[in-house]
């Protein structure tokens, strides 16, 4: 975009002007802020380091870069600066995880009552006969 190729060539948009370097910079910027947005949505949890990597930038300014969007809050993570690892996932509200637990157990003594049952069922033919 800013030096342009053969086919392509070069806008003055990105040119070499105080307001093309400031175009140019803020570019670079939302391309990286869309990045993490992206990552956020389909990782729950990556390294600095990989995030880096992926970004093409230093540990420091992919952090700060993380940090902004967290503030802003544009995306949810959670930083462990001492492993090295973000978390992505948002907590679960703890009514919707306890109404979770209590639908699978309601489920799974459904379940149970039904087994016991047929095993009851079973039994009562095989004694019959």
């Amino acid at each position: 975009l800013r030096k342009g190729s053969p086919e392509s060539p070069a806008t003055d948009v990105f040119g070499s002007t105080e307001e093309g370097e400031k175009r140019w910079k803020d570019l670079k910027n939302r391309v990286v802020e869309h990045n993490i947005r992206i990552m956020a949505k389909y990782y729950t949890r990556i390294t600095m380091k990989r995030m880096a990597q992926l970004l093409d930038l230093s540990v420091d300014e992919s952090e700060a870069f993380l940090s902004n969007l967290v503030v802003n809050k544009t995306i949810f993570a959670k930083v462990d600066r001492l492993a090295g690892i973000i978390n992505f996932q948002r907590p679960k509200d703890p009514n919707n995880l306890l109404n979770d637990w209590s639908q699978k157990l309601n489920s799974l003594m459904s379940l149970v009552n039904k087994t016991t049952h047929l095993i009851a069922k079973e039994e009562m033919i095989h004694n019959l006969q």
